[in-house]
């Protein structure tokens, strides 16, 4: 089987030493060093293994890098200088301390950058490896499933920098059994599936025991399910998956909504999987029944199944009486008797949230063809050496060589000496091309001739997986077959941002930019936020993730993510944020106004949680997140042993956490750091851990009233705002930086590594040529895949 290497760091690097008459260096770091440090770690004294009066920056050396990174936090900590030297000012060792993150951020991102005369590896992330198989092999990989593949790790938010995606054993054996996992289904090796279709009806998922009672009284056809919040269905429903594949889905059913509150809500759960095939709200009458139909893809095995009503709160079943053994399946509301819970008024409205189900179907797998169409494709020669060769072709993303065919040629015929009939023999060889290092990795550069540029292979693969996140097509192989592709890539990212397949894009691009995958990291207290559930969850990011989607379809401006008049919203999401108006549970675009107190991503409910703890709002947490996202200068790591807010005696008037930071920032050692990021984070305090608006903040602790709030602040530069509104006015007034700072993550994003320091004039000329275009998204886009920082190795 093919082995998969791994080379990403080159030992051959430039630039990597920090110039010694750097002014940072000579200006602020050794007169600091000489003031405080020298007298223990000089030429004549090293305490503790360390010398600081001739330490440069060196970016290729981890022992010289850890020193700086010791020395910050010895010096941001009080360990340094000891008690018996003269005490820096507060402002001194920030300065520092700001200038060595800097360089240890700056010695990061080279790490990542360095490619040297060798080739670069990145490995594809698990979504970017099914979707390369969805397009390969036209069939369903569920990365995050069972047999999917381990989680990918994060660097700042984003999962596919090429250092930080490493490879494990557990690796490669994934890779290996879902090759051939994939490949079973993708190919005709086997006999033709039955398709078949398993209905459940009433009687087959509760009143089975009862059917004969009804039969004979002629209301058998009538039986249904009720399902309230909080309960399912009680017997065990086995499902039975004969044959991998996709199946249609189906369910009959009701969802009764009380007047005035919310739809119930369907979620088709597999248990032993932990998979949801299917969650909606379902709003219909009780006697106009709707079918909902989803394509959901399940392998072969035995699944246990579950029907939930998942809207949140009390089991309103867990308070009845219990019934005498006399069978009483449900017909219909007007049928329940004394000791069955009341779904209706007297007038039979409803007043529980209560599903209805008739019917669920399984029905599958579905085969539009046999053989697969894949097949046929893949088998259209029945030359060994043509399939391999252009199946390596397509699944490497690049041209193949005689010796690599020859080598995948072999296995065939190794197979066949062992029995193994053409079309399997062939199999072994595509496995062992799903397995290899060039489909698993994009491969830049060449082991042959080194060159500053990408070629057009290669270009072709970065532009694909940065806007679709997944293999080129064959238009974009044809371009870079003909060397045409450079001259094109403009037009080509109009062509590919039009694509359905740019969905992608629109979903993980803020997703790792924001970092939303915080979102729920700690779950909100339930005493406190009763009203918090999944779904609510789901749709904090969905607006978020549908928001930005937006900009991209209409090309709009970045202004938008900085306040805008309309955000995307679904019921749920609209009920928690007070707007009347919106029904259903798809995203929709809705007009704002002033009182609703939302605009722009600041404002939007995944941010506002994301950057909180689950019991109250985290105005830190919140001016780091800004800094990072929105600001690009992010703050330098806390000091150690950072004492945590105090507790006011119980007797004492009620403190904020707002006047808690204030006693803190007291500390002139906290003050330097806390007066950058404190204020952009009060700016936001009328909104609490979930993100809705409030006016004061309630507090347990303490005496009093609660108190009023105050969300007004003054910035490092001395700009004061008097709330969330009036501070995106000042980030709006510096709309280039956040450009500047837009732009970097995109960068990163694309380009799968930190930016550096030789990238930055590059991106500054990428930001200039979009604010000619108003800063419209795709133009922004367009003029980083036209500039030679995207083309360059």
């Amino acid at each position: 089987m093919t082995r998969i290497f791994l080379s990403i760091i080159s030992p051959a690097l430039i630039s990597s030493v920090l110039a010694a008459d750097d002014p940072g260096l000579t200006q602020l770091v050794k007169p600091f060093f000489t003031e405080h440090c020298t007298r223990c770690h000089d030429a004549k004294k090293q305490k503790g293994d360390l010398r600081v009066d001739n330490l440069t920056v060196d970016y290729t050396s981890p022992k010289v890098m850890a020193h700086w990174e010791e020395i910050m936090s010895r010096i941001n900590s009080g360990d340094m200088p000891p008690d018996d030297e003269p005490r820096p000012k507060p402002e001194a060792i920030a300065q520092v301390s700001e200038w060595i993150v800097t360089q240890l951020r700056e010695s990061e991102a080279k790490r990542q950058a360095m490619g040297g005369d060798q080739m670069a590896f990145l490995k594809l992330t698990r979504d970017e490896y099914a979707n390369t198989i969805r397009d390969l092999l036209g069939v369903t990989f569920d990365p995050k499933g069972a047999n999917g593949l381990p989680e990918d790790p994060d660097w700042k938010g984003f999962e596919r920098i090429g250092s930080v995606l490493t490879l494990s054993p557990a690796h490669v054996e994934k890779y290996l059994a879902a090759a051939e996992m994939v490949l079973d289904e993708a190919l005709s090796l086997r006999p033709e599936p039955k398709r078949e279709q398993i209905v459940w009806t009433a009687w087959d998922m509760r009143w089975k025991d009862f059917r004969k009672e009804y039969e004979a009284r002629g209301i058998a056809d009538q039986v249904r399910i009720e399902i309230v919040p909080n309960n399912y269905t009680t017997d065990t429903w086995n499902l039975e998956v004969k044959t991998t594949g996709d199946y249609l889905l189906r369910l009959k059913l009701s969802g009764l909504r009380p007047e005035g509150g919310r739809a119930p809500r369907l979620k088709v759960y597999l248990s032993n999987v932990d998979k949801t095939l299917i969650e909606q709200d379902v709003d219909t009458a009780e006697n106009k029944p709707v079918t909902i139909e989803k394509r959901v893809h399940l392998l072969a095995g035995k699944y246990p199944v579950r029907l939930i009503n998942s809207v949140p709160g009390p089991n309103p079943e867990g308070r009845r009486s219990r019934h005498s053994g006399t069978p009483n399946a449900f017909t219909t509301t007007r049928s329940r008797v004394p000791w069955q819970l009341k779904l209706t008024d007297d007038d039979f409205k409803p007043i529980q949230l209560t599903l209805i189900i008739d019917r669920v179907e399984w029905d599958g797998p579905i085969v539009d063809s046999w053989p697969t169409a894949t097949h046929q494709r893949i088998f259209a020669s029945k030359d060994a050496r043509r399939i391999v060769s252009t199946f390596a072709e397509q699944a490497w993303r690049r041209p193949v060589s005689e010796d690599e065919v020859n080598r995948l040629v072999k296995l065939v015929e190794k197979a066949q000496a062992l029995g193994e009939n053409f079309e399997g023999a062939v199999k072994t060889a595509l496995v062992a091309v799903l397995s290899s290092k060039s489909f698993v990795y994009l491969e830049e550069g060449s082991t042959k001739q080194h060159a500053p540029t990408l070629s057009n292979w290669d270009l072709a693969s970065r532009l694909s997986y940065f806007l679709w996140s997944t293999k080129p097509d064959d238009r974009l192989l044809e371009l870079a077959r003909s060397n045409s592709l450079k001259p094109n890539l403009a037009s080509e990212v109009k062509r590919m941002l039009t694509d359905p397949k740019a969905n992608a894009f629109a979903e993980s691009f803020p997703r790792q930019w924001l970092q939303l995958r915080k979102v729920g990291m700690f779950p909100p207290d339930k005493v406190l936020y009763p009203d918090y559930d999944d779904n609510l969850e789901h749709s904090m990011v969905a607006e978020t993730v549908a928001f930005f989607a937006e900009v991209l379809q209409r090309n709009g401006s970045l202004r938008d993510f900085l306040d805008s008049d309309w955000t995307m919203l679904n019921e749920r999401l609209a009920t928690h944020y007070g707007i009347e108006g919106v029904r259903g549970d798809q995203m929709q675009r809705v007009s704002l106004k002033p009182e609703d107190h939302r605009g722009g991503l600041l404002t939007q409910g995944a941010v506002l949680s994301l950057t909180s703890d689950g019991t109250r709002h985290r105005p830190v947490h919140r001016g780091v997140w800004m800094l990072d996202a929105i600001i690009g200068k992010p703050a330098p790591p806390p000091p150690a042993n950072v004492p945590a807010l105090s507790t006011p005696d119980a007797k004492t008037k009620k403190t904020t956490v707002r006047e808690k930071l204030e006693q803190h920032r007291a500390d002139p050692n906290c003050n330097a750091c806390h007066t950058k990021i404190d204020p952009l984070g009060i700016a936001f305090d009328n909104y609490d851990a979930i993100g809705r608006w409030r006016t004061v903040e309630t507090i347990k602790d303490g005496i009093g009233a609660d108190p009023k709030l105050d969300a007004s602040g003054t910035l490092s530069d001395g700009r004061h705002f008097s709330g969330p509104e009036e501070l995106k006015e000042i980030l709006l007034s510096d709309l280039d930086k956040f450009a500047s700072a837009v732009t970097e993550k995109l960068a990163t994003y694309a380009l799968r590594r930190g930016m550096t320091f030789s990238d930055r004039e590059e991106l500054k000329r990428i930001v200039e040529k979009a604010k000619g275009e108003e800063y419209k998204l795709t133009s922004l886009i367009e003029s980083l895949v036209t500039s030679p920082l995207f083309v360059k190795r």
